[in-house]
């Protein structure tokens, strides 16, 4: 069974590379041969990389694995943005001291593994280059041996902070939201600050669980007091709770983990399979500890956890008594770079009542959920597979930007991350 399911799934085709004449300013692989790809602040892996922008070198981690033996040439450049990604007017002279665009030089190769793999990293800031202004930056790789072509993007922040943020959770407004959805009230206060008109040149957005894609933003005060921007709105700084993040743990191949069916090991390669999962939506279910749909990287039998961890097929798998109509599903997470990726397209199989996705994935602990998605609009689905309960623990980061009239760019001035459960 899981052989047929393995033909039908993981060969269908998928190109090598994604490029398009517009790339989105976004968290994204554009090369399929690369994976594990993760932007980290150092000594937090799990926070959002916000770096403060007179943090000395070293504050934040680029890391990836490309599959295969070959030595990759890879450049990575820095382009600042305004709050809403895109580029500012800035020259790169104005945000970077140093050289606009390094070689990555940080190569290390697997070890002991069955799949073979290089392992590029960067630490920034460093010695060849430092940003100089706040707000957002994008990092892109290119590919100097392929057209130079991005094949990789991250976005990171850099604040100065000179100003406060004083969020609190409140009930949600609106009724029907009450048990299903998670709302902020919050006061952006300037300190010694002076701005001068706050209603058009302050404004602020707000990410759940460090994901961009549901942001909220950007969102000008309701009204000023003194030296306060207020943000006490109905019904507008509300996010749907969603529940806890399912969640599996091969951190370790010598035994199953947490929610592991079976490990195989052949040859070529080693296969996971998960237990199968079925539908939450109705569920007010809560009890588990998760890191809100991010992952690690980690082996916890070997010393170099970077180069000995092992890439497993894993199957994921959720039981339906029949395929649902109009509609897709989706394997979702920080895994999936919070994205509808196609090689997380489930596909339905009648023999099981379920649907299946087979995809590789590095040794590690990972947070996930199933994003059913309509399939004429591209939009999620009211009536997925998860459901929404307003005791969920999330982390809310919020963002504070400020442009003055005349000026060419976003300064990021204050940022702060609550948590529902404290």
């Amino acid at each position: 069974m899981r052989y047929l399911l393995f033909l039908f799934l993981f060969f269908r085709e998928i190109p090598v590379f994604a490029q398009e004449a517009n790339l989105e300013n976004n968290n994204y692989i554009y090369d399929s041969d690369i994976r594990s790809a993760q932007l980290l602040l150092e000594g937090g892996s799990l926070l959002l990389p916000i770096v403060d922008l007179n943090a000395a070198n070293y504050v934040l981690r680029l890391q990836f694995d490309h599959l295969g033996e070959d030595i990759m040439d890879y450049s990575y450049v820095l382009i600042h943005c305004n709050s809403d990604w895109q580029p500012s007017e800035l020259d790169e002279s104005q945000y970077i001291s140093g050289y606009a665009e390094n070689r990555i030089d940080s190569i290390l190769v697997s070890q002991g593994t069955i799949l073979d793999y290089t392992h590029y990293f960067v630490k920034l800031p460093n010695s060849n280059v430092h940003w100089t202004k706040s707000g957002n930056y994008l990092l892109k790789v290119i590919d100097n041996a392929n057209d130079r072509q991005v094949v990789l993007m991250r976005r990171f922040l850099v604040v100065e902070p000179q100003w406060s943020i004083e969020p609190k959770f409140v009930q949600a407004a609106d009724v029907a939201k009450l048990h299903t959805h998670q709302e902020i009230d919050l006061n952006v206060n300037f300190k010694s600050s002076i701005v001068r008109a706050p209603m058009t040149d302050v404004k602020i957005f707000i990410l759940q669980n460090s994901r961009w894609d549901n942001s909220i933003g950007p969102v000008a005060p309701r009204g000023t007091s003194g030296n306060l921007a207020q943000f006490d709105y109905q019904d507008k700084l509300v996010f749907p709770a969603g529940l806890e993040f399912r969640d599996f743990d091969i951190r370790t191949l010598d035994f199953k983990g947490d929610f592991i069916k079976r490990i195989d090991r052949f040859p070529d390669r080693i296969e996971v399979t998960l237990k199968t999962d079925r539908s939450r939506y109705a569920s007010q279910l809560n009890s588990r500890l998760d890191v809100n749909g991010r992952y690690l990287i980690d082996n916890t039998t070997v010393n170099r956890n970077l180069l000995q961890s092992e890439y497993c097929k894993v199957l994921f798998s959720i039981s339906q008594n029949a395929p649902l109509e109009d509609e897709d599903v989706y394997i979702f997470g920080e895994l999936t770079d919070w994205d509808l990726k196609p090689e997380f397209k489930m596909e339905y199989s009648e023999e099981a009542k379920a649907y299946y996705c087979e995809t590789l994935l590095k040794q590690g602990y990972y947070n996930y959920m199933y994003q059913v998605v309509d399939r004429n609009t591209g939009r999620p689905s009211d009536h997925g597979f998860e459901g929404n309960w307003f005791e969920t623990g999330n982390k809310y980061t919020i963002l504070a930007y400020y442009r003055p009239f005349n000026t060419r760019y976003d300064r990021l001035m204050a940022t702060i991350t609550i948590d529902t459960k404290p």
